[in-house]
């Protein structure tokens, strides 16, 4: 060990720097700190982004399925010591510019992260996320808001029948309704007996009532303290100050103290095992073949980062892509039509997990599954791994080590979580995120012969630590729990004393008195509005035309990748080639092209690339009643690779090739995801839906990616191959219409060095389309009926839209518009359906492209209550005084709202969109100045004039009985009633 890597390199404060490291991806360092008196670890990336992140995580595993840890994230975020308010977290939401905050609680560690790239910001975030981890005031009101409590139907009345309310209670009877959840239970019982993972940590409805306000307190004293703590630091801001700041703030007043948190191994089974869990399922559909078999080993311990690479590399050459022999396997057996879930690799138990099984299968054919799990790997170690695939698997890492993109969530949390598993069992987080050394010695474990055929015999064949899992549909399941409920607490109100039915009531009158009591939110700290970045940076393409096409070239630092996207105008397609757009854009990655099979593609693909994707997009337009119809084809991949990677897009766009057997597989695959994704999709829907009643954008994009789609690919779903042949037909006559040498506009971001290459490339893919033809645009699709409607799924919550009809982007009201919808989420919706209510969330949102606004609710337990909140939310802004400081923190979140987080891979996209829409650099800065002058008399006047006149469209997704209850309630509620 070199003397750079020795315990004890230096100092800072009361820490010893136990290492410090080169980081190359980063041109930065990994350092790797204790904190002496308390034990507290710290790891921080020094780097030059200016998204700083921050993280304060704590191991905590637990011993029941109460739900202690989940709901204490709650709780510890509901008021501290020096911010004794009781919702400080989300009310720094608005009084802040951070690019992420959030917690999660996982099987066994809760984390508390946030990004910023404001100095001032993360110094106010930092502080108020180490007093509500270290100083929560842990109240019980708060663990009766946010957790479990008796209250009656109706809250007075001690007659009216007693209920359980809660937040997490109820956003965990929603979370437990999909058959991924169910799956995740049954791999914790089987796999992991009388260990944490048989556990539900996120609280399973059954057992949460069991949880005391004193178990949780407990909870708290024994896990939240330094000695048990990971903190994680990211970016350019100094190290020292930070570092100072959690000292003077909690680490000072602390000593170190001994806590077991460690898991232990799970004890091996000499054979294997199996379980079936039940999973809700809709009444009076064919359930027959809607089962998930699953065979799931427990691997290597995820601590050990070489031994994880391995299995890391094994498990995506095995199933990552239509082409993997294992996956490729499991499809052409027709036992099922789409992986299952917890297939694949999961690193976040102790001991890794590996899966792999089908959906849609009987449950009597569950066994051989597991046959063709077990044989393809049999003789996969027998005949050889394909080493062509492996080193694709390889190129992937290598691409993932160099890309730096915030899309989908800040790069600064994302290296975070590639060093978890090391860093929170024990293992060495920084081998697990600079890989390079655990590679080089997976390629000389290659080159001494058969090192990935020993691991699939050591970690799966000859591990007897297996289990069978069948996940089976239940109609009943939700309507029979619902009942045991209802029978649990009527034996306890029957116990009640006249005494305890007041206290009840009392408790609940007192927890309203509370959620209403105005709060002194001075004691936060807030950025001003004069903290607000007015510039955007200004990003000219170098704008060409190759062939007849038009290519622009958006020069950025983009570390070595290059990111291209090929757009067409899908107004050219017919009605009925519309309805099949969303398959043409999951066959268009998923076939054969040029000669080549399907299989043969998703090599090259692999191989070559960052990832190819198609799909269709509906972009407003900022000025007018009009949008934009997309389809895109984007892609990534090394500079290196830029001539197999053009190749790549030029046969998918002028040679694909559509097999009968294959499209049918892919049909099936894509709609047996949707049918085991209602749970998960319903407030989509529900959105989609409603704004498809006011505006013929809404009406196309619900036909795309709402309900509409989901409807169609059931009805592709029934077609056997010979009916397929028009189908196939139509989407070549897609491409053809899509892919038109003069039709397409090329986007480009990548380093200027590439610049050429890249045009070299593309001549010969346009070169490769047919010319330009006479373009009939088909006719946009009108707004749907008004009507008020619910849709039933299977799922014990509901998902509450009520969306109104407003202006677009450049009219003066837009702004206006943008800020209201965040001071009714903050001030109003908040309070009203997630603190009294019970929902997980209340949102208001401002699509100022598309000229609409929406009023919505999340897992939430009522819907006549939540419509009502929806009228006086209006009548709120109206008639109630609108406070400056409360308008102010509107606008900073309006702020925020309009300037997100981007990098290189994310800027040259939406500039090009936002050319092409009408979003310039003018019109966008001319909105942001208008943001900061919005008055409260703007807000009532936006809320009088779009919003108070009743022209707003509802519609629910919930289970059934919720809708029947409402109906009973309320029999014109909706004039339409449909399943899913």
């Amino acid at each position: 060990m070199s003397e750079a890597t020795k315990r004890g390199v230096g100092t800072i404060g009361g820490y010893t720097v136990l290492r410090r490291e080169p980081l190359e991806r980063l041109e930065g360092a990994f350092i790797e700190l204790e904190h002496e008196r308390t034990g507290a670890r710290h790891i921080h990336i020094e780097c030059g982004d200016d998204n700083n992140g921050f993280t304060i995580l704590f191991p905590t595993p637990p011993r029941d399925s109460t739900g202690v840890a989940h709901i204490l994230e709650h709780v510890v975020l509901a008021g501290s010591q020096r911010f004794p308010v009781h919702d400080p977290f989300f009310s720094m939401t608005r009084r802040s510019l951070a690019t992420f905050m959030n917690a999660f609680t996982s099987a066994d560690w809760t984390a508390y992260p946030f990004s910023t790239r404001n100095a001032k910001d993360f110094s106010n975030l930092l502080d108020v996320y180490l007093d509500a981890t270290f100083y929560p005031r842990l109240e019980q009101d708060a663990f009766m808001q946010e957790g479990i409590r008796f209250e009656f139907e109706t809250p007075d009345d001690p007659r009216s029948g007693l209920r359980y309310k809660g937040v997490v209670f109820n956003e965990m009877k929603g979370a437990l309704a999909s058959p991924a959840a169910a799956m995740q239970r049954a791999m914790g019982k089987a796999l992991f007996p009388e260990l944490t993972y048989e556990h539900v940590s996120g609280g399973d409805p059954e057992h949460i009532p069991e949880l005391t306000w004193q178990k949780l307190r407990d909870f708290h004293a024994s896990h939240y303290h330094p000695s048990n703590a990971f903190f994680y630091t990211y970016g350019d801001r100094p190290l020292e100050a930070t570092l100072e700041a959690i000292e003077r703030n909690v680490l000072s007043r602390f000593e170190r103290i001994s806590i077991d948190s460690s898991i232990p191994f799970v004890k091996r089974f000499s054979q294997p095992a199996s379980l079936t869990e039940p999973y809700p399922a809709v009444a009076g559909e064919d359930n027959s073949r809607r089962s998930q078999a699953l065979t799931a080993w427990v691997t290597v311990p995820s601590s050990d980062s070489f031994r994880l690479l391995s299995i890391k590399v094994l498990t995506e050459v095995l199933l990552s892509n239509s082409g993997s022999p294992l996956r490729k396997a499991l499809i052409d057996s027709k036992l099922g039509t789409a992986m299952a879930d917890g297939t694949g690799l999961q690193d976040d138990y102790k001991e890794s997990v590996f899966g792999a099984g089908l959906k849609d299968v009987r449950t009597e054919d569950a066994g051989e599954v597991e046959e063709v799990v077990l044989d393809t790997l049999a003789k996969l170690a027998k005949d050889g791994v394909d080493p062509t695939q492996v080193d694709a698997v390889i190129h992937r890492l290598e691409f993932e080590k160099r890309e730096r993109s915030n899309a989908g969530f800040p790069y600064a949390l994302k290296v975070m979580f590639s060093c978890l598993p090391a860093y929170t069992y024990g293992g060495d987080p920084y081998a697990s995120m600079n890989f390079d050394a655990d590679l080089a010695r997976l390629q000389q474990e290659r080159k001494d012969g058969r090192w990935f055929e020993n691991v699939i015999r050591t970690e799966l064949l000859d591990n007897s630590h297996r289990a069978l899992l069948t996940i089976v549909p239940d109609p009943d399941l939700e309507d029979r729990k619902h009942k045991k409920e209802l029978e649990r607490l009527a034996l306890i109100e029957a116990t009640l004393s006249e005494p305890d039915r007041n206290k009840i009531v009392e408790d609940a009158i007192r927890l309203k008195s509370a959620q209403d009591a105005r709060q002194d939110l001075s004691v936060l700290p807030t950025l001003e509005l004069s903290d607000i970045p007015m510039k955007f940076e200004p990003l000219a393409p170098r704008s060409t035309a190759i062939g007849g096409a038009s290519v622009d070239f958006y020069v950025l630092p983009t570390n070595g990748v290059t990111y291209l996207d090929i757009r067409s105008d899908f107004s050219v397609l017919t009605q009925e080639q519309l309805d099949l757009l969303p398959l043409f854009g999951r066959a268009f990655t998923q076939s054969g092209a040029a000669g080549q099979d399907y299989v043969q593609m998703a090599q090259r693909i692999a191989a070559y690339t960052g990832g190819v994707g198609a799909a269709a997009q509906v972009q407003s337009l900022a000025a007018v009643e009009d949008f934009v119809q997309s389809f895109v084809v984007s892609g990534r991949a090394l500079d290196r690779n830029i001539k197999p990677f053009v190749e790549i897009l030029a046969d998918l766009t002028s040679r694909l090739e559509i097999d009968p057997a294959r499209l049918k597989e892919v049909i099936a695959e894509t709609a047996t995801r949707l049918e085991s994704s209602l749970a998960n999709l319903g407030f989509q829907f529900a959105i989609l839906l409603a704004q498809s009643k006011l505006t013929p954008e809404g009406a196309l994009n619900e036909r795309l990616q709402g309900i509409g789609m989901l409807h169609s690919m059931r009805e592709l779903a029934k077609l056997d191959e010979q009916q397929l042949g028009p189908v196939i037909d139509e989407l070549q006559a897609i491409r053809t219409a899509l892919f038109r040498a003069e039709a397409i506009q090329v986007v480009v971001t990548c380093e200027d060095s590439t610049v050429a290459t890249v045009s070299e490339h593309l001549a010969s893919l346009v070169e490769s389309l047919p010319a330009e033809r006479e373009k009939t645009r088909s006719p946009k699709p009108p707004a749907q009926d008004p009507v008020p409607e619910a849709r039933i799924a299977p799922v014990p919550v509901a998902f509450n839209v009520r969306t109104f009809k407003t202006v677009r982007y450049t009219n003066a009201d837009a702004p206006a518009l943008l800020v209201l919808a965040n001071y009714l989420r903050d001030t109003f919706l908040h309070k009203e359906l997630r603190e009294k209510g019970g929902a997980y969330g209340g949102y208001a949102q401002a699509s100022t492209g598309a000229g609409l606004f929406m009023l919505g609710s999340y897992r939430d337990p009522n819907i006549i209550r939540t419509y009502t909140v929806y009228d006086q939310a209006v009548r709120w802004v109206l008639d109630s005084p609108i406070e400056a400081e409360q308008l102010k923190e509107a606008i900073l979140g309006a702020c925020g709202d309009v300037d997100p987080l981007e990098s290189p891979d994310i800027k040259g996209r939406r500039e090009a969109v936002n050319r092409l829409t009408g979003f310039t650099l003018q019109e966008r800065e001319r909105f942001k100045q208008r943001l900061l002058h919005v008055t409260s008399e703007d807000l009532r006047r936006v809320t009088s004039r779009y919003l108070a006149d009743g022209s707003g469209v509802q519609v629910t997704v919930a289970g059934a009985d919720l809708i029947e209850a409402a109906r009973k309630e309320h029999p014109q509620l909706f004039a339409v009633v449909e399943p899913v």
